[in-house]
């Protein structure tokens, strides 16, 4: 399942060249060795905090992931949710992760959503909303010290 356009410029590749960062003014939350973990642009349904999971290789989907990458993204994924808690007193978290147009997939490189989620909170009616450059840095930056 190959649904990246010819040419395509993924953007997280490019983050992935530039680490390791993470600079004060970064939204990277965490950088290992084969992924690494940053706020996006947007958040949905009002509920602030969330992150992806991201290989620093590229994998367009699911079905081109090593398995030997899996220890590693879950041990990544099992990190920001215990700072997620930590941070934002949330009552549990979810994950999600598309693959392939049908599948809601529209960034061409593997990654997994990590969402903070409350009793009630409207995770899968609520908008997709963009956040301030403000906003991820220091949605980042309370991640980064709740991980030391």
């Amino acid at each position: 399942m190959k649904n990246a356009p010819p040419g395509y410029l993924c953007p997280f590749c490019g983050i992935a060249e530039t680490l390791p960062l993470p600079a004060p003014e970064s939204a990277v939350v965490l950088i290992e060795s084969t992924v690494f973990a940053l706020v996006p642009t947007h958040y949905y349904g009002g509920i602030k905090g969330n992150c992806l999971v991201i290989p620093r290789m590229h994998h367009e989907n699911v079905l081109d992931i090593p398995d030997d990458l899996g220890q590693a993204f879950f041990r990544t994924t099992r990190r920001l949710a215990q700072a997620m808690r930590s941070v934002f007193q949330c009552d549990g978290i979810s994950t999600r992760q598309h693959n392939g147009p049908a599948g809601n997939q529209d960034v061409w490189h593997y990654h997994l959503h990590v969402f903070p989620r409350y009793d009630n909170d409207g995770l899968y009616t609520g908008k997709k909303s963009s956040y301030s450059t403000e906003e991820r840095v220091e949605l980042a930056a309370r991640l980064r010290t709740a991980l030391q």
